[in-house]
């Protein structure tokens, strides 16, 4: 073991303790062992997921079917993640525990003095070992001249800049390597350590299956993001849980690596380590559709054809009404998926957060039908049914390391504590959609986003509901998806031609024909395409709605209406009142409630988290499908009630908005079968248009006037009727559609926004495919990407209101007595959105999360702040407002 004695001198983990308090525990960990911990738990993974084997041939162009290429890259890969701290085979690294070091290399002495503090300080060892490679590939790898060099570094370049980039960015070929020079000499030691480091992994993973350092790997393109990202996705995974002391605890004695390797392994097997960790599930046979209906109900509409569905990877695109079993329809499709295993998990994504917390009940019910018990169901913004096997992930996180914030199990638990990033870890995730968007954005550990998504069954709700940016980021995500071998359901009620080829597109399908249709299915597996039809004997049942259309001064609900609401209410029915803004949701409320003692309920998304989801608890209570309805009520509410939940009522009032939303609002209108008060047993909705024809804030919301004014111009046709199914395509292809056959002529202003708006939507996508092709430091340092990383972004800012001296969330907690993780995760539960245009809050301070911080101070029920001159309130009820007074009811 005398060429060993190499290695053996680098520590690969040190505790902040040193020497240790307690005798027979070792102070630091061998980074050999360390390496091998985490390329022991990749081995495990690869051999225990058929999801993982499934991606990685996917992704890298190598036959599946191919017995020998499957065990070159299974060599390959776990060659490569045990290279993954390569960087610390230095001696800037190794100063940082100068008392573990003179322990393990006491003839160092004096030497290390040598280094300046600030390269001992600032040494990033992941991009150190990436400069280190580029420079001594020809001794490593036994290049013998200039032409070999630049065509093995084509190969070995890619993979080693994955690994190296586990802390969160995938290393840059142009990375700086600044301090690539003499310390002493000891550089000498440094080099002959990693030359060692590179033979032993050679000896470990490539001769046995035939491979050498001369050969090369699988080529990754430079258009291959989806391979990098899901190389440096599984590797950084792999170094958290091989970073936990729980099951890989330190080891300072000198062992032969190929037994210490062996032991580990089955260690990780024996103990279940990765279903310990929460990063793995078993499947339960699949039960059919039927299995995740209620007792005694049979499947309709699109929950027909999923057992006949072929299970195979692909994009498949749901296109059905509201209310129809959709989401039924995916979760069984999504279990095929995973007993064949070409998945390991479900990530699931809605619009809001309304509909993420309606989703999870659903979700937990289904875990219990599909995989044993243990699941993880983790909603990405809050602690439901996080277990206690995952929070196993962070714990080492909490205990203080030599390294700080550059230790893998400290950026594990920093990564977690963001409660929206644990969804892509869990067997079931619930996020909203912008969590997703965000793995096609150069932000850190985006891979983690990615890997969670590339193996597992990304289903996508109310697709329709995105703009042209978020569209093109979709886009992007959707191609590196296929490129992994992966799926994705995309779900909508209503989706115009155009938007839908641009999906499949994106998917690699070829030869997009539109069709009329409906329900649609739409299936692209590879470049191959069918749309399964529905048989006619499940169609869906002919509906009609009356609609009319209502002028007030901007669309708001005037005094007329408001009285014909109270008075539908005190006749016994429920009725919703739907608005665009929510600063006209809590005026409405208010003066609804000081004119009637009907109860009146108001429900948007400015609120706290646990506040929303109160009003989210209630709104499903009173007026979801279980609810008594014994008495007339009313509901003021925002979009959130357009997506995704299950509510019904008598009538509708609803502001103006475009056509594919406002059919999205209808599907709330008698959405269930039961008796109606008198008056109300047809379905009926009255729309709020601006009398002016100028659609002021609420074009500012929805960007294009023409779909307002179309939408408007549909609505206000003869006989005031809808007619399903048919209207799902006619009126949206109407809306959406570049000709428009009404003899009106469109105004001139309504052209031109839609123009302006147009160009915008241009610049957006423009915008997006930009930024996925950005690096971490590109992206930060561009000025465009401020209000625009991701929807929630565009829409304002967050507000974290405090106790007035800034110590305390309003529930009392105060912010000292929370560890780290607790604390991020108190902040995302107290944050609140605000619209952009509240520029006065740009007076409020920021903290470290981009939070407008706000003191308040309680007065009453009400809690009361300022933000530079403008006055704020806070209260359960309302939420987050300007200065509104409050009021009973």
């Amino acid at each position: 073991m005398s060429n060993q004695l190499a290695f053996f001198r680098y520590w690969g983990k040190s505790s902040r303790d040193f020497p240790p308090r307690r005798e027979q525990y070792p102070g630091w960990h061998l980074l050999p062992y360390h390496s091998l911990d985490v390329a022991a738990v990749a081995y495990v993974w690869w051999d225990s997921s058929r999801s993982i084997r499934r991606a990685f041939p996917a992704v890298l162009d190598v036959d599946r079917d191919d017995e020998q290429a499957m065990t070159e890259l299974k060599a390959w890969l776990l060659f490569f993640v045990a290279l993954h701290d390569l960087g610390k085979f230095d001696v800037r690294f190794q100063s940082k525990a100068p008392g573990v070091t003179g322990v393990l290399w006491p003839e160092l002495g004096q030497k290390l003095r040598g280094i300046p503090p600030d390269d001992r300080r600032h040494y990033d060892h992941g991009i150190g070992g990436y400069c280190w490679f580029s420079s001594e590939a020809d001794s490593l790898l036994g290049i013998e001249d200039e032409d070999n060099y630049y065509g093995a570094m084509d190969y070995w370049a890619p993979w080693l800049a994955s690994v190296a980039g586990h802390h969160g960015e995938i290393i840059s070929p142009n990375a700086d390597s600044d301090g690539i020079r003499n310390f002493a000499g000891l550089e000498a030691l440094d080099i002959e350590a990693r030359k060692a480091w590179f033979a032993e992994l050679e000896a470990l993973f490539l001769v046995p299956v035939g491979l050498s350092l001369r050969d090369r790997p699988p080529q990754i393109t430079n258009d291959n993001r989806a391979a990098q990202n899901l190389i440096a996705g599984f590797c950084s995974v792999a170094d958290w849980v091989g970073s936990n002391t729980r099951y890989f605890s330190y080891c300072a004695e000198i062992l032969e690596p190929a037994a210490y390797l062996s032991q580990r392994i089955a260690d990780i097997t024996d103990k279940r380590v990765l279903h310990s960790c929460g990063l793995q599930g078993q499947v339960l046979d699949y039960s059919g559709i039927t299995a995740l209906l209620p007792e005694g109900e049979k499947p309709r509409g699109v929950q027909t054809m999923v057992d006949a569905l072929p299970v195979e990877s692909g994009l498949l695109l749901v296109e059905a009404p509201t209310g129809s079993g959709k989401t039924e329809a995916a979760l069984g499709y999504a279990w095929r998926l995973l007993e064949a295993g070409l998945a390991d998990s479900i990530v699931f994504a809605l619009p809001t957060q309304a509909t993420a917390n309606a989703m999870l009940k659903r979700l937990e019910d289904f875990a219990k039908l599909a995989f044993r018990e243990g699941t993880n169901i983790v909603l990405a913004h809050g602690k439901s049914q996080l277990n206690d096997d995952f929070k196993r992930l962070t714990e080492t996180g909490r205990r203080p390391s030599i390294q700080g914030e550059e230790e893998a199990a400290a950026q594990c638990t920093a990564w977690l504590a963001q409660s929206r990033k644990r969804a892509f870890l869990g067997q079931i995730g619930v996020c909203t959609v912008d969590q997703v968007l965000l793995s096609a954005l150069p932000v850190r550990h985006k891979f983690v986003r990615g890997f969670g998504i590339n193996h597992g069954v990304l289903i996508v709700d109310e697709v329709h509901a995105y703009d042209s940016y978020m569209t093109g980021l979709l886009e992007e995500i959707l191609a590196r998806q296929a490129r992994t071998g992966g799926s994705a359901l995309l779900l909508s009620a209503t989706l115009p031609a155009n938007q839908r080829k641009r999906l499949v597109e994106a998917w690699g399908a070829k030869k997009v024909e539109d069709s009329n249709d409906y329900p649609l299915l739409t299936h692209a597996m590879g470049r191959r395409l069918c749309t399964p039809e529905l048989s006619s004997e499940h169609h869906p049942e002919p509906r009609t709605v009356a609609v009319e259309c209502l002028a007030t001064p901007k669309a708001e609900p005037d005094e007329a209406t408001m009285a014909r609401v109270i008075e539908a209410a005190e006749s016994g029915a429920q009725v919703v009142l739907i608005v665009n803004l929510v600063d006209v949701a809590q005026k409405a409320a208010k003066a609804l409630r000081d004119k009637t003692s009907v109860p009146v309920d108001i429900f948007h998304a400015r609120y706290r988290f646990e506040d929303r989801k109160a009003k989210e608890k209630a709104a499903i209570g009173h007026y979801g499908k279980e609810a008594a309805r014994e008495a007339g009520r009313i509901l003021v509410a925002t979009q959130v009630v357009e997506q995704s939940l299950d509510l019904d009522f008598d009538w509708m009032v609803t502001q103006i908005c475009p056509v594919d939303l406002l059919f999205q609002r209808l599907g709330r209108l008698h959405r269930h079968n039961r008796s109606r008060p008198s008056d109300f047993e047809s379905s009926r909705c009255t729309v709020l248009v601006p009398e002016s024809g100028k659609y002021g804030l609420i074009e500012c919301i929805y960007g294009d006037p023409r779909l307002l004014w179309r939408t408007e111009q549909l609505l206000k046709r003869p006989g005031g009727l809808i007619e399903f199914p048919g209207a799902y395509r006619q009126w949206i292809e109407a809306v959406y559609g570049e000709a428009w056959s009404d003899d009106k002529d469109e105004p001139e202003d309504v052209f031109g926004g839609h123009c302006g708006w147009k160009q915008r939507q241009e610049q957006k996508r423009s915008d997006a495919a930009r930024y996925v092709r950005m690096n971490i430091r590109e992206f930060r340092d561009d000025q465009d990407t401020v209000a625009s990383l991701t929807r929630d972004e565009e829409m304002g800012h967050t507000v974290l209101p405090l106790s007035a001296d800034g110590k305390a969330f309003l529930d009392g907690r105060r912010l000292k007595d929370l560890d780290d993780m607790d604390k991020a995760e108190a902040i995302n539960l107290n944050g609140i959105p605000a619209p952009a245009s509240w520029r006065f809050l740009q007076s409020l301070e920021t903290n470290d999360e981009g939070c407008r911080v706000l003191p308040m101070e309680r007065q009453g029920g009400v809690w009361r702040g300022a933000a530079g001159s403008t006055d704020l309130t806070y209260s359960q009820e309302y939420g987050l407002a300007k200065a509104i007074k409050e009021s009973g009811g």
